[in-house]
């Protein structure tokens, strides 16, 4: 199953021969909040002794497909969950699971515009988050 880059914040994977763009996004991550308590509890979900770790990937990837075909188009038709999982099988599932977390990565690394910042600015701005956290 070949993947590509990152793409507008997302990551795009191909399924039976259709790109899809997962994205991560806010609504996203409140659905998973929801669900599991939280998106760091993702290696618990496909960890095989869940005994729903089948049945949360499929929902995982249906949710990031849709938010990515809602970005594009807020009237989008979205996919059923069941169709999703006509997409995935045995062979492609942890490649599957690997593009879930590289939507992820991808969603919370920013969007890379420019904020008008300085090199020198952001950072500072680096310096005084570490300095919080410490």
């Amino acid at each position: 199953m070949p993947m590509s880059a990152v793409k507008d914040g997302g990551y795009v994977v191909t399924l039976k021969g259709k790109d899809y763009r997962l994205l991560f996004t806010l609504n996203a991550l409140d659905e998973i909040q929801t669900k599991f308590g939280g998106y760091d509890k993702l290696n618990e979900i496909f960890n095989q002794s869940n005994p729903d770790w089948v049945k949360d990937t499929k929902w995982l990837l249906t949710l990031l497909i849709n938010e990515g075909l809602l970005e594009e188009d807020e009237n989008a038709e979205i996919m059923e969950e069941q169709k999703v999982g006509r997409l995935i099988h045995v062979g492609n599932l942890a490649e599957v699971q690997r593009a879930i977390y590289a939507s992820f990565a991808a969603g919370t690394a920013g969007d890379g515009e420019n904020t008008g910042e300085t090199e020198e600015e952001r950072e500072e701005a680096g310096e005084m988050k570490a300095g919080q956290e410490s």
